[in-house]
């Protein structure tokens, strides 16, 4: 199919009326790798001991943590699943499962939004094109409407941390402006352009029911990474409170939004929370194990998705049911 590398400058060619540009996967790269490259210099020295905090970990506790990040991937895929669904544009369930899990290890080894035009590339492949698809349109819309329902989540949490942690309130004020900010644009959106395609998924909002099982579903997928850095903290002899854990999750996300990788950020966030109290080799360890659980866990999945895939079994399956409606 014409326009649907994944290394390509840009989408289609002119008779895709889609057509989209694309980043270079190695423009995408370049930071994060600068980011971990430079992490490692800083860190090769404490190397040993790093490795030795590591084994602290119990094989229990790694199991948990790519077990809970399993779960907060196929629910997110549930999710999306949702708001393609409300836009009279579903994926089968197989389908939606085989290509989210490869987009998901490409999000994780990769930290850009390459992730997403595999599972386009993907879906275009298996699926075909519009009406049998939903647009490419629909599927970027679909992913902003998951980060606007997770940044009202978000709030609650920057609330809660507000007030068992040293944050302070202006915290939920800068945050809370920006997500509303964007809820604005997006009812914009809708009522300037609401028969366009690419605007149809915000129908995922306008019902109550649709919505309250989107948040749902989000609400499970944000809860379980404070509890992912609850028990790597725990195991790794951090002797994490409940709001530790929590404050660590939102300065990750907070550095997560610049392109330097889930590794950089993770240890940004410990080093910032727990400052001179705890070892480099805790702060180093904290990110590598929660990366490398992140990383089994999106593996795991892909390597389902990708027999789906190979079997091309996702041609008989049934149109999803979660999230349909």
């Amino acid at each position: 199919m014409p326009g649907l590398s994944l290394f390509g400058q840009t989408a289609a060619s002119g008779d895709d009326p889609e057509a989209l540009r694309r980043p270079s996967i190695l423009r995408a790269m370049a930071v994060p790798s600068v980011a971990t490259i430079v992490l490692t210099v800083v860190l090769w020295r404490h190397f040993d001991e790093i490795f030795d905090t590591i084994k602290l970990l119990s094989v229990k506790a790694a199991v948990g943590l790519v077990l809970l990040h399993l779960l907060a991937l196929v629910l997110r895929a549930e999710a999306w699943s949702m708001c393609l669904n409300a836009a009279g544009a579903p994926v089968r369930r197989k389908l939606l499962h085989g290509t989210s899990s490869l987009r998901f290890l490409a999000d994780t080894v990769v930290p850009t939004y390459v992730g997403a035009w595999v599972r386009i590339a993907l879906i275009r492949r298996y699926a075909g094109r519009p009406p049998h698809a939903p647009t490419i349109g629909q599927m970027f819309t679909a992913d902003g409407l998951l980060l606007l329902v997770e940044g009202f989540i978000t709030i609650g949490l920057v609330v809660i941390a507000v007030f068992v942690s040293p944050i302070e309130w202006w915290a939920i004020v800068t945050f809370g402006a920006i997500v509303v900010a964007a809820s604005v644009l997006v009812r914009y959106l809708y009522r300037r352009h609401r028969d366009r395609e690419f605007v149809k998924t915000i129908e995922v909002l306008r019902s109550p029911r649709r919505r309250v099982a989107l948040a749902g579903l989000l609400a499970v997928v944000l809860t379980v990474q404070p509890i992912r850095f609850y028990i790597a903290f725990n195991a790794l002899g951090l002797e994490p409170s409940a709001s530790d854990a929590l404050v660590a999750f939102l300065l990750t996300s907070l550095y997560g939004a610049l392109p330097i990788g889930p590794g950089p950020s993770v240890v940004a966030a410990t080093a910032t929370l727990f400052g001179g109290a705890v070892t480099i080799a805790q702060v180093g360890s904290s990110g590598m194990v929660l990366v490398a659980t992140a990383i089994v866990a999106a593996a795991v999945y892909s390597v389902w998705g990708g027999a789906v895939l190979l079997r091309g079994s996702v041609f008989e399956a049934d149109r999803p049911e979660l999230g349909g409606g």
